[in-house]
């Protein structure tokens, strides 16, 4: 293997926009993105059957209570549809609910301090944490608290509930693992790493088949059991650094008896899940982001092309510059490929009063083409997802997109 608020549309889509406004055909397909990524294994990939060109079919803002904060603008959690609603977490302190098809919001719930991780749908409850270092469990229907838990540290990780477990990553270095029914805690791992200043890790455990898989700010990625918390093995020197003038997936990914990270030199490694052994690098570009559409295809994410792999033979299939840069994060639904990046804009292109815009665009997976793409007048530090025939992104000013087919 060789290594390697409001949305604004183009001119062409402008007169559609209105009519995308109402909630739009019901939901047919419940196919749900019930956690950061949509699933424990990270995939980023939907069932959705969801053919572009797409409009608008509703957006909200979940940014009003901190218009006097002072709160950076940014978002960094990704919006997650389960069972017709849809639930966002915002850095407002507040975790909102939605009913997916019309967007009328059905309950929102005050964390009192600000919420940066995606939040996790299993079952009839919704699983999150918050800077203060709080995992809530709420009642996934009226939005009220059945317990809490508090770690030491602030929580930017979306959690994986499994067999009666909670398992999620705080910032001082820990995977908690506590009890799906009643919050109490039955493990806890830690690295003794001995950094003054831990980094800021945006990225959250992966699991498949009892084993969950991490990574430290000593940049180990380390395999624990699910069940006893304790290590399986580790592999170190992946990342060195963790703060990146461009936002780089630090997320494993977890595909057919593999695991795959982006690591110090933007390469991809596909390691064991058994054992961390090397499996292949993919180095024939800088790589931010990735994900696995199909049993062979890789599709990498660069900070200004795409390139699609087959992952057995290391092929090229396709490569494509793309419209506007940086990158920002790329998913898929079937037979496409969703790319998030961000551009700037200055008035009369002199430089001054700089903008910060938000873009996705819509590739057919098999050819690279661009079937359809669409402005965001704000940037957008978040992932997108896709779910109940919908795409949902939410922007660095906080206004929460919903799309659908037109």
């Amino acid at each position: 293997m060789p290594s390697l608020k409001k949305l604004a549309f183009s001119a062409v889509l402008a007169a559609l926009v209105f009519q995308g406004c109402a909630g739009g055909p019901p939901i047919q397909e419940k196919t749900s993105w019930q956690t950061f990524m949509r699933d424990y294994e990270r995939s980023n990939v939907s069932d959705d059957s969801l053919s572009p060109p797409l409009v608008v079919a509703w957006e909200d803002d979940v940014s009003k209570s901190t218009a006097f904060k002072g709160y950076a603008k940014e978002q960094p959690s990704s919006p997650v549809f389960y069972d017709g609603s849809l639930f966002v977490s915002s850095t407002d302190e507040r975790l909102y609910s939605y009913d997916a098809y019309s967007g009328k919001n059905m309950w929102r719930f005050n964390a009192s301090f600000p919420l940066e991780a995606t939040p996790t749908i299993s079952g009839d409850r919704v699983f999150f944490g918050s800077s203060d270092g709080i995992l809530r469990c709420l009642d996934k229907a009226a939005g009220k608290e059945v317990w809490s838990y508090q770690a030491r540290s602030e929580i930017l990780s979306s959690p994986v509930v499994s067999d009666g477990l909670v398992i999620f990553s705080s910032a001082d270095d820990r995977v908690h693992a506590v009890d799906e029914k009643t919050g109490e805690r039955v493990w806890t791992f830690g690295r003794a790493t001995f950094r003054t200043v831990q980094p800021r890790i945006y990225g959250s455990p992966a699991y498949s088949d009892g084993r969950v898989f991490v990574f430290f700010s000593d940049g180990a990625l380390v395999a624990l059991s699910a069940e006893k918390g304790s290590e399986l093995w580790s592999k170190g020197g992946i990342v060195r650094n963790f703060d990146s003038s461009i936002k780089t997936r630090r997320t494993p990914l977890v595909d057919g008896g593999l695991v795959y990270v982006i690591d110090e030199k933007n390469s991809v490694q596909a390691l064991s899940v058994e054992t961390g052994e090397a499996k292949g690098t993919f180095d024939l570009m800088k790589a931010y982001d990735l994900v696995l559409p199909d049993a062979r295809t890789m599709v990498v994410l660069g900070s200004d092309q795409i390139v699609a792999l087959d992952r057995l033979t290391g092929t090229i299939l396709w490569k494509k510059d793309l419209r506007n840069k940086p990158s920002s994060s790329v998913f898929a639904v079937k037979g496409a490929v969703f790319v998030v990046s961000n551009y700037k804009t200055s008035l009369l292109n002199t430089g001054y009063f700089e903008k910060d815009n938000g873009y996705i665009e819509a590739l057919d997976l098999k050819s690279g083409e661009t079937q359809w793409s669409g402005k965001l007048k704000s940037g957008i530090s978040s992932n997108g997802s896709s779910g109940h025939s919908r795409i949902a992104l939410l922007t660095d000013k906080g206004i929460v997109e919903v799309l659908r087919a037109r």
